[in-house]
């Protein structure tokens, strides 16, 4: 390798022509990196530290684990500018494209305006049509509406594709099939951040499934999975950022909030996502009641207080101070956890030694 006091001394080269190969341009397919060091952008996020603008990411995890609600969740949030897990959002357009659950969608969306008592604002879309891509009719129709919502909202930030393996045309296992879909949606959204909901491999769970090339062609990813059954908890695991830090996990509780009767007396309803902020996955280790379970056991603490305050007026012994657990049962309906939720949390309660239930009464150990 030439040293640079060796260029001068290189055959054939004068110190006139040297000069001249210094001030020359540079071709026109290539640039010095140096001179464009000055022009550096800082990241531009959708969501903070999580999905950053223009970009593609996929959510992947089993059946029934919570995909769709946590993206719905996002739609809103991003819609509505609200924080997302504690995290910034920037308030913008979303599109989302429902091809799996489509029957349940609307009750998705509604139970998330109860749960949180926010309107959804007009900038929050669903597709009508069936999207399978690459499709030139499809694509057409696609195009059309993004440019309306270009010409109505001025951008629009964010495209869900719940589920990638039903919106796609082609195998999701053949690098060919999934890099036409690909480019298709890069075509489709160019200008905004896109996410993927995917299914775990049949074999190897700890990534998406089908084709190397989804994974490789995304920015970030992130692995939904189960980490306490009986209290609904779910963590949101953060498996690839192209450039920027994995964010640490987040944690969720899966809800099911009522939205009424159906024509048999029964309660309906559809799953929400509480953020659980301070919740480690050692304490459960250590089978310390999840935030519902907690919840439960403070009404449980409020009627036996009742209960001992009513027998300490009678002049009676307040140590003997029960609570039916069709009571209890009551008294957490008033407090907003219905039927599922309660019979649920109840069981882990159980389980781990923190109520115990004899006969039609409940009781706390150490009461």
């Amino acid at each position: 390798m030439f040293q640079p006091e060796e260029i001068d001394r290189a055959p054939g080269r004068s110190e006139t022509h040297i000069q001249c190969l210094a001030d020359s341009s540079t071709p026109q397919a290539i640039q010095r990196v140096a001179d464009n060091l000055c022009n550096i952008s800082p990241p531009d996020w959708l969501v903070r530290s999580l999905i950053e603008t223009q970009t593609i990411g996929t959510i992947f995890g089993e059946t029934n684990v919570g995909k769709s609600a946590i993206a719905v969740d996002i739609a809103c949030r991003v819609a509505c500018g609200l924080p997302f897990a504690g995290e910034r959002t920037k308030e913008a357009p979303v599109l989302y494209v429902a091809q799996e659950g489509r029957r349940a969608f609307k009750r998705r969306f509604r139970a998330w305006e109860l749960h949180n008592n926010q309107k959804l604002p007009s900038s929050l879309y669903e597709t009508r049509i069936d999207v399978r891509i690459p499709d030139e009719n499809i694509e057409r129709q696609l195009s059309e509406s993004v440019e309306w919502l270009y010409d109505e909202h001025g951008s629009l930030a964010l495209v869900i594709l719940d589920t990638a393996s039903t919106t796609m045309i082609g195998d999701q296992k053949h690098g060919a099939d999934m890099n036409a879909f690909l480019a298709a949606i890069k075509r489709l959204f160019s200008e905004s951040s896109v996410m993927l909901i995917h299914h775990p491999g049949h074999g190897d769970k700890s990534r998406g499934r089908g084709a190397s090339e989804l994974p490789a062609a995304c920015d970030w990813e992130f692995k939904l999975q189960k980490v306490d059954d009986v209290g609904k908890v779910v963590r949101l695991q953060n498996t690839k950022q192209r450039d920027a830090v994995l964010h640490c996990d987040i944690h969720f509780q899966l809800l099911d909030h009522s939205m009424g009767l159906d024509a048999e007396q029964e309660e309906y309803g559809s799953v929400v996502v509480d953020y659980l902020p301070e919740y480690n996955e050692r304490d459960t280790a250590k089978k310390t009641p999840s935030p519902t379970g907690q919840k439960m056991l403070r009404v449980l603490d409020d009627l036996l207080a009742k209960d001992k305050a009513r027998l300490r007026e009678s002049n009676h012994n307040p140590d003997n101070a029960r609570v039916l657990v069709d009571d209890w049962r009551a008294a957490c309906d008033m407090q907003g956890i219905n039927s599922d939720t309660y019979r649920g949390t109840k069981s882990r309660l159980l389980k781990c030694g923190s109520v115990i239930i004899d006969g039609s009464h409940i009781y706390v150990p150490d009461a």
